[in-house]
């Protein structure tokens, strides 16, 4: 997997979450996709602002994988973790259908992530699970303060 293909597939997630985000603040959106409005505006503002986060922190990291290439990383496996609980916990029959179609999304784009990353950077898993990649000569970004 190509480094472009990596980049695209993480600026596609952080458009993945911003699209969440646009159907929880517009009014109705929610409604539309047969979700019932939260009794409280706070279940409306709190995924937002989470989705709205991981957006920004997706875009940016896109910018230049090989320093920021954890966090698309690790979301990733966050993103596998959200979409086996939603179908554990059968999410649907209290929410709606619309969260298995995100879950299912959530899956493919996780899982595309966990694969393509550490190719696209030749690095292992173990490396990037523990923010330990390495730049073009070798050495580690997180001592560079201390060169």
């Amino acid at each position: 997997m190509s480094l472009q293909f990596a980049k695209n597939l993480v600026r596609f997630a952080a458009l993945y979450n911003a699209s969440a985000l646009i159907i929880f603040l517009t009014p109705g959106g929610l409604q539309f996709f047969g979700i019932n409005e939260p009794y409280s505006p706070f279940w409306t503002w709190l995924p937002s602002l989470l989705a709205l986060f991981a957006s920004i922190v997706l875009f940016f990291s896109s910018k230049d994988l090989h320093r920021y290439g954890v966090f698309p990383y690790w979301n990733g496996i966050i993103r596998m973790l959200f979409a086996v609980v939603a179908f554990l916990l059968d999410f649907k029959s209290g929410v709606g259908l619309f969260i298995g179609v995100i879950a299912v999304g959530d899956l493919i784009l996780g899982f595309l992530c966990v694969i393509s990353i550490p190719k696209a950077l030749n690095q292992n898993h173990r490396r990037i699970l523990l923010n330990k990649l390495t730049d073009y000569s070798g050495g580690n970004y997180q001592n560079e303060e201390a060169r």
